[in-house]
C-alpha cells in the first residue's frame, strides 16, 4: 500500500477528531489503532492484517502517530497543520521505515519514549553546561 496515511494510538478522543479532520484535505489517510491490534507489526497494521488472535498483552496510554508513505513535502504539510488548527502535539510520532516495519506497536512505543527521554536528558545537560 503506498497511499500516505497515518496511524493514530489513544486518539479515540476529541483531538484525534480534529487529527483525522485535518487529513483529509491533505490527502491523508487517517486510522485509530485499537489495542487488540497492539500485536501486529507496524506493517501488519499498514496492511490491514487482522489480530488472530486479538492482543491481549500490556498496553499503553500514550498517545502516538504513525506517518506512513509521507514524502517531506506531506509530511511537513501534516505537522504545520497542528499549529494552524491549534491542535495540542502528540509527543510520541514515527516515520514507518524498514526497520521499524517489523516492531509491533508496544516496541515503537518503547523506543520513542527512550528517544524522548534521552532528548530530555541532553536538553538537561546542555542546560547545565550553559548556566554553569
Amino acid at each position: 500500500m503506498n497511499h500516505p496515511m497515518v496511524l493514530l494510538y489513544n486518539l479515540n478522543n476529541e483531538k484525534g477528531a480534529k487529527i483525522r479532520r485535518m487529513c483529509l484535505p491533505l490527502g491523508l489517510r487517517a486510522r485509530l489503532v485499537e489495542t487488540a491490534e497492539y500485536g501486529l507489526t507496524l506493517n501488519e497494521l499498514v496492511e490491514g492484517t487482522a489480530p488472530e488472535p486479538p492482543w491481549a498483552g500490556e498496553t499503553f496510554p500514550d498517545e502516538m502517530l504513525l506517518l506512513v508513505n509521507c514524502p517531506g513535502p506531506l509530511l511537513d504539510r501534516f505537522l504545520q497543520g497542528f499549529r494552524r488548527n491549534k491542535i495540542p502535539p502528540v509527543a510520541l510520532k514515527a516515520v514507518l521505515t524498514p526497520t521499524n516495519g517489523t516492531w509491533n506497536s508496544l516496541a515503537l512505543r518503547e523506543e520513542l519514549a527512550k528517544e524522548r527521554e534521552a532528548i530530555r536528558q541532553g536538553q538537561a545537560a546542555h542546560q547545565k553546561d550553559s548556566e554553569g
